[in-house]
């Protein structure tokens, strides 16, 4: 048995043949389906895919921070469109945008699945009959479905690999170079900083310990914090050196919570994690604390086991409280001068999790006779898990991505319009505007997490009315504002339902929204017109390829 065991486990490269050849398969629905797949909406098609394709077509890539780009509320600085110079976009110019998309999130997982694997043989140093675990453990990093398209999450274990040879002394030009990459293919405010002050407190404790510097330690930490003052040069500029430029983001309330929500939240983000950086680690909590606990026991202790659990825990306490009554107001304050938000170091959590499950398996194949066998069903069940978490299970009741965008109905809506789309502004009812932004209209809506105050006030003026009948809805925009939307008390934040919609009264200013050089409205849900004065239905557009039935009304008031 044993000898059947060593000569199953004992060959990496079939297994790693074999977990390369699962992450394709698990990107061939993306392929087949093509444009018809179910794509995650929620901060990413109804926001993250249009910036992209909006900046790529207006063809300000190189340009100043503060270039207005025109197809946003009237001119949108070029910093808040996008602010970064992101090597993801390139494979959005090469394939176009559902492909460019789909070729980058299997990149991501082929870089997650490496990155992990170099990552844990570092630190575990296996055995050739247990190094399975490692590939199997960053297989399972690898199929988490990542959030955006940038190696934020994704690519962290590459990077922190890169810096610990750099810390033990290794010359390869290598991990200069992933330092690099990762610094033009990733967030600073997502992951980025919060990663760079892990980097510090090790350069610190490396003093300590020591007595001395690690001097290429400290200079790949600082490459990599100048690197990203080049690659996020956007926004730097207009924060710090645009005097004209106010951002929406200093009128922005944090939601106090109770001690109780603030320990739920905290609880949640330490059991379950966060779904902007998905670790899918519900059940390998339960071995990786127990072998915590386990560890006690034995004379072999690892104190950067327990450094990880408590650094998790931690930080989890700390994305709940936040936001507790006691401190909101000084993270408030903090918000509106930076644009940091101070719990984002859950974005570390997949990383460090799948740390811990590696180094707890490890632990159980080496400290026990049959280890072996109780490690393989945890991987079995843990990957099942996983998949169950696949986009196309997760979304599939949501829209396909051709029936979201809808590109063959708005073609229809821009020919019937029958004016240069430059020359008119639209808004949108009922559904996201990225929907028209991405097919090309001018729109005075929007998601954007960072824009000009003014417009957010003057928008603010035509759905006034709207958002005093609705007191939720009103602390939404006034607090948050990122969606800058069309909203009606009516239908609320209800911007995806497709069912058939009638909207009563319609009690927007008008002459505000003329002023803007709004002229057409596109509504998923019908007005009646009769009750809301100032608008004419023009044409109602459906589509076999599209899921919504838009109405197209025309501002008529003088």
């Amino acid at each position: 048995m044993t000898t059947k065991l060593k000569s199953i486990f004992g060959k990496p490269k079939w297994i790693t043949g074999l977990s390369l050849v699962i992450i394709l398969l698990y990107f061939l629905p993306f392929l087949y389906q093509g444009k018809d797949s179910h794509i995650l909406v929620h901060d990413n098609l109804d926001s993250n895919v249009t910036w992209v394709k909006t900046l790529l077509n207006s063809g300000e890539f190189f340009s100043s921070p503060d270039t207005k780009i025109q197809n946003v509320f009237n001119g949108i600085p070029r910093s808040s469109l996008y602010g970064t110079y992101d090597i993801s976009l390139i494979w959005f110019k090469l394939f176009g945008m559902y492909y460019g998309y789909i070729f980058n999130k299997l990149l991501m997982s082929v870089i997650a699945f490496f990155g992990m694997c170099f990552l844990l043989r570092k630190i575990i140093e296996p055995e050739k009959d247990i190094e399975f675990i490692s590939i199997s453990v960053a297989l399972l990093f690898a199929l988490l479905p990542f959030w955006s398209f940038t190696m934020s999450v994704c690519g962290l274990p590459i990077v922190l690999y890169a810096f610990l040879n750099i810390r033990d002394g290794e010359k390869h030009y290598k991990n200069w170079l992933i330092i690099g990459i990762f610094a033009f293919y990733s967030s600073l405010f997502l992951s980025g900083v919060f990663f760079i002050l892990i980097l510090l407190c090790l350069l610190v404790y490396d003093i300590y310990r020591n007595k001395k510097i690690n001097k290429p330690f400290v200079l790949a930490i600082g490459t990599l914090g100048i690197l990203y003052l080049i690659s996020h040069f956007q926004i730097f500029y207009s924060f710090l050196f645009n005097s004209d430029y106010t951002s929406h983001r200093v009128e922005m309330v944090v939601r106090e919570l109770t001690f109780d929500e603030s320990y739920k939240r905290a609880f949640s983000m330490f059991t379950k994690g966060q779904y902007h950086a998905h670790s899918l680690h519900n059940y390998i909590l339960y071995p990786v604390i127990l072998v915590g606990i386990l560890q006690f026991f034995f004379k072999k202790r690892s104190m950067k086991y327990l450094l990880i659990l408590i650094f998790i825990l931690l930080t989890s306490l700390l994305y709940g409280f936040l936001n507790w009554k006691s401190m909101a107001s000084f993270f408030t304050k903090l918000m509106s001068i930076i644009p940091i938000q101070l719990n984002r170091f859950h974005f570390l959590h997949p990383l460090f999790w799948y740390l811990l499950l590696g180094l707890a398996l490890t632990f159980v194949a080496r400290q026990f006779k049959f280890g072996k066998l109780i490690v393989v069903p945890i991987l079995i069940f843990q990957l099942y898990f996983v998949l169950k978490h696949h986009e196309f299970i997760t979304q599939k009741n949501g829209p396909a991505y051709n029936k979201f965008y809808s590109e063959e109905l708005f073609e229809e809506a821009k020919k019937f319009i029958g004016k240069p789309q430059k020359s008119y502004r639209v808004i949108s009812l009922g559904l996201h505007p990225s929907i028209a932004l991405y097919n090309g209209f001018y729109t005075l809506d929007g998601y954007f997490p960072d824009y000009p105050l003014e417009h957010k006030h003057n928008f603010r003026k035509v759905i006034a009315k709207e958002l005093d009948k609705n007191k939720k809805l009103q602390k939404y925009y006034d607090n948050w504002g990122s969606r800058c939307y069309a909203f009606s008390s009516q239908l609320a934040r209800k911007y995806w339902d497709t069912k058939p919609r009638k909207v009563k009264k319609l009690e927007f200013d008008f002459k505000a929204l003329k002023a803007l050089g709004g002229e057409y409205i596109f509504s998923s849900a019908e007005i009646d017109t009769k009750n809301t004065k100032g608008i004419k239905l023009l044409k109602v557009f459906e589509h076999p390829n599209s899921q919504w039935k838009i109405h197209l009304y025309q501002i008529v008031i003088n």
